[in-house]
């Protein structure tokens, strides 16, 4: 993957946030961008079915999708949601980088030093990606180093899981799902992996599979290239869509496919996993030096109204 020169020496940037729940959470993460970023375009996708929220207090260069998709943990309505937010940021702003982000993130790092950052890498995008079948070894000689914080996705049990999700033949059967607290049910599926590759994988030794962590920062380039997706693409989306953790896959493997770009594999956010999961665990106060420590410029998760997040702020601000 060749590398492009960076697009400028202070580069403009904006934000895609994906929100399902806790308003004064979001708000509050679109305040200190603000404080940091000088009120900078932010297009959010708040799943509005999941958790009402009232547009009206946020400030107004924040733009919601809408209406607002139902999205799902794991699944393909999550990537929908990003493309809504994207396509509005860049409607209506033409930022030189936008940092896709939950709710549940937080800035780190001081913006000067975020921008010095991208344009020093002189990279298109900073995520965390590695091709299904490398090892630990063989992905750092081909593509370099990687995110240190996220050992998870470096497990032999998560790279069977990949390959199972993403290439693995499947049988789908239909069953009820009950949703909060058994007062609401609605059709589901039950899935069977199956121990051997789909032949109607969209994959093929020109085109594989990559895989990593969702939360990645592009440059207008990549925005372009994910809002027109090209044929290949498009056949990538019919085969994620009924699969798990599509949002782990599509953003890499069209990115590491696409002839051209630089791809950073430190994507510059701290989050701590403590050895696996589906989800990593909540920062507290413990994590403060450690996050001082780290060269990432957001991490995750927080609780709404988590004590470290006023120790950021010091950190941030004063």
């Amino acid at each position: 993957m060749t590398g492009v020169s960076p697009l400028s020496n202070h580069p403009t940037i904006g934000f895609v946030i994906l929100s399902h729940r806790d308003p004064a959470q979001l708000l509050r993460l679109v305040g200190a961008l603000n404080r940091l970023y000088d009120d900078p375009p932010i297009a959010c996708h708040h799943d509005s079915a999941q958790c009402p929220i009232d547009k009206g207090a946020f400030p107004g260069n924040v733009r919601f999708v809408e209406p607002s998709i139902r999205t799902g943990w794991a699944k393909w309505s999550v990537v929908r949601g990003f493309f809504a937010a994207l396509r509005l940021l860049y409607d209506h702003a033409a930022p030189d980088w936008f940092v896709l982000m939950s709710a549940s993130d937080y800035p780190i790092r001081r913006a000067e030093a975020v921008r010095a950052d991208l344009a020093a890498l002189g990279a298109d995008a900073l995520i965390d990606y590695r091709q299904i079948g490398d090892t630990v070894e063989s992905a750092a000689a081909r593509f370099g180093p990687r995110n240190p914080e996220l050992d998870q996705f470096e497990s032999n049990a998560n790279r069977r899981l990949k390959r199972s999700h993403y290439e693995g033949a499947e049988i789908w059967l239909p069953m009820l799902r009950f949703n909060d607290g058994g007062r609401r049910v609605r059709p589901g599926r039950f899935t069977i992996h199956l121990p051997f590759a789909t032949p109607f994988r969209p994959f093929s030794r020109d085109f594989p599979c990559f895989y990593g962590d969702h939360w990645f920062t592009g440059n207008m380039r990549v925005a372009r290239l994910l809002l027109n997706p090209t044929p290949q693409h498009l056949k990538l989306q019919k085969h994620l869509t009924m699969r798990s953790c599509p949002d782990e896959c599509y953003f890499q493997t069209v990115l590491c496919n696409e002839p051209g770009l630089k791809l950073v594999r430190d994507n510059h956010r701290y989050a701590q996993w403590n050895g696996g999961g589906a989800h990593p665990q909540l920062l507290t106060d413990a994590d403060l030096d450690a996050i001082r420590a780290s060269n990432a410029h957001f991490a995750r998760k927080f609780a709404q109204g988590a004590p470290v997040l006023d120790r950021i702020d010091a950190m941030l601000f004063d």
